[in-house]
């Protein structure tokens, strides 16, 4: 089955990679939006979250509630890819790319905007819903690839940081909060979904802009 899915996907990519080479909105590998146009969208979804809080939030109401309404931001880095490159080579560590593409694609609605970001590392921005909804959804993706056996290359994970749009956020402290979760991961075991605004209630991330961000 595996297999199956790698040829499956390969042939789709191809099928559509001249319809994309000349659009500068996909990532020419995988077929998802690109760094380009993650920009570009999020900078939308900003402007419209704003308009809809009625402006900028104050201060003391910028934190998450678990049963507030947002859009997600989750940074998803594959862990060990240089490994996977350096053993089996980049012919293969692009099929690991191709294939990972495809699950996204598979595991979240097509409301959903997936971006490859650059290299091993894309991005998925979740239409509104609660906290505990966006950890489940990121969560059962993280938990469907582990268990998910790629050709060759065998068992692949995810680390994964993530944020939440809100109405007094800048593009740049967005992707500082959801990278600073995303180093949490990789740094206390990889293979898991780490929440910025949980981290930073627990007291093991120092909020965004009064730290340095971890190496």
């Amino acid at each position: 089955r595996d297999a199956d899915t790698v040829v499956s996907t390969l042939l789709a990519v191809y099928a559509n990679f001249l319809a994309i080479l000349d659009d500068n909105e996909h990532d020419p590998l995988t077929g998802l939006l690109n760094r380009k146009t993650f920009d570009s969208e999020l900078s939308v979804l900003l402007t419209q979250v704003e308009d809809e809080a009625g402006g900028v939030a104050p201060e003391k109401d910028r934190r998450v509630k678990k049963d507030s309404l947002y859009h997600w931001v989750g940074v998803l880095d594959i862990d060990h890819f240089k490994k996977i490159n350096d053993n089996h080579g980049h012919v293969y560590g692009d099929e690991v790319l191709l294939v990972f593409a495809d699950l996204l694609r598979q595991s979240f609605r097509s409301s959903d905007l997936l971006f490859r970001y650059g290299g091993e590392e894309f991005v998925v921005v979740l239409s509104p819903m609660q906290q505990s909804e966006a950890y489940g959804v990121f969560e059962r993706f993280r938990r469907d690839l582990e268990k998910f056996r790629f050709p060759r290359v065998g068992k692949v994970t995810v680390s994964i940081g993530m944020v939440s749009i809100g109405a007094d956020e800048h593009h740049s402290t967005i992707l500082d909060k959801a990278d600073k979760a995303l180093y949490h991961a990789k740094e206390n075991g990889r293979n898991q979904v780490c929440n910025y605004h949980e981290l930073v209630a627990v007291g093991l991330l120092v909020p965004s802009g009064q730290g340095k961000k971890p190496a």
